[in-house]
């Protein structure tokens, strides 16, 4: 009986320890906009760097203002340098094998675009966002590259940055939702 027991307890705290990666909703109260997120980003560390200096967090996010479907990803760098910040938004490439894409960002800002609330809660002030607009198609060529890496580009900066979070499981999901 104690057995029995054990194993009940044991199979129920194995479910409550098991990570979502559903993506999240929710509605920008401020703009009316209905936002959905992945459950965790992919997180990017810069190569030939401390990683606690220079990372950034790579979210997928659909937009959806009254039926209006806009997806981007969503850069949240901490702590940009004054070099990345000096040309404005740069630009992100995404490469990913032999495949490699150069994402420009919008030039609205993320409130314009339905975002008032920040998509991470945990970032500093001083973090900046940057977005940039994608298609299902390219959300699920992404989620199923292997070896991803990026890059953060201006006229004066190419910076390289590696995985140090892979977030491919929850893009994937995140790009399901949207093929349905």
């Amino acid at each position: 009986m104690r057995t029995m027991l054990l194993l009940a307890v044991l199979a129920i705290a194995g479910c409550a320890t098991s990570k979502s990666v559903t993506p999240r909703e929710y509605l920008d109260e401020q703009t009316a906009a209905t936002i959905t997120v992945v459950a965790d980003p992919w997180i990017f560390t810069r190569k030939n760097a401390p990683p606690q200096l220079d990372f950034f967090n790579l979210y997928a996010i659909d937009v959806n203002r009254m039926g209006d479907h806009r997806k981007y990803f969503a850069v949240v760098h901490y702590w940009p340098s004054a070099e990345l910040l000096a040309s404005g938004a740069p630009a992100l490439v995404l490469s990913g094998g032999a495949k490699e894409l150069k994402l420009a960002a919008v030039a609205e800002t993320p409130r314009s675009l339905g975002i008032a609330q920040p998509l991470d809660k945990s970032a500093p002030s001083s973090s900046r966002t940057w977005l940039y607009p994608v298609d299902s198609a390219t959300l699920q060529a992404i989620a199923q590259s292997r070896q991803l890496a990026a890059a953060l580009v201006t006229e004066k900066v190419n910076a390289e940055y590696a995985v140090w979070r892979d977030g491919s499981t929850e893009l994937s999901e995140f790009a399901t939702a949207f093929d349905q």
